[in-house]
């Protein structure tokens, strides 16, 4: 009786076959973790940017922003660029008055978090590097209905501009993510 001190060709094969089985059952798993971690690091960048949207309104809700005197005009109160940048002056000025609790006193957020090289302004973006935007849906209204949103996996902002909060549907949202504010 002989010891044997290799493998044959068809245990090899044997092994590569199961080694390969096993590779193609975690690849599902791990990419849908992969979108689990995605969504929830969008989600949090959305609450975040949204707590500093809700800073910036208490600040500046009050000031005139008509776009004669300004840089900014009600229609574009709500962009990215004012967490971090006067909307009065387009400068980093604060001009807070601590009297009267009125005027822009951010930045609001630490910085951003996309180059303005690549989306030509200053940017917060998403687990899938897209710009995340401020959709104020009616200018005008009172309360305000604001959404911080995120085009998804797709990186295609698929909610109207135009609808409002509570008539969105899963036909409205597609892939999208977004966080509500009602503003007052």
């Amino acid at each position: 009786m002989s010891l044997r001190k290799a493998f044959t060709i068809i245990e090899l094969i044997v092994v590569l076959c199961v080694v390969a089985a096993l590779a193609g059952l975690s690849l599902p798993i791990l990419s849908g973790t992969h979108s689990i971690a995605a969504n929830t690091t969008t989600q949090s960048t959305l609450r975040e940017v949204g707590h500093a949207t809700s800073h910036y309104w208490l600040d500046c809700k009050l000031l005139k922003l008509d776009g004669a005197t300004t840089i900014a005009t009600e229609s574009t109160r709500f962009q990215i660029r004012w967490l971090f940048r006067n909307p009065q002056t387009d400068t980093t000025n604060n001009s807070f008055d601590i009297n009267s609790s009125i005027g822009w006193n951010g930045p609001y957020l630490l910085s951003p978090t996309g180059s303005p090289l690549l989306f030509g302004d200053v940017a917060m973006i998403d687990a899938w590097n897209n710009a995340i935007a401020i959709q104020d849906p009616s200018p005008t209204a009172s309360p305000r209905d604001v959404r911080i949103v995120s085009g998804g996996p797709n990186g295609t902002i698929e909610i109207p501009l135009n609808a409002a909060t509570d008539s969105l549907d899963a036909s409205t949202i597609g892939d999208d993510l977004y966080v509500a504010l009602q503003l007052h």
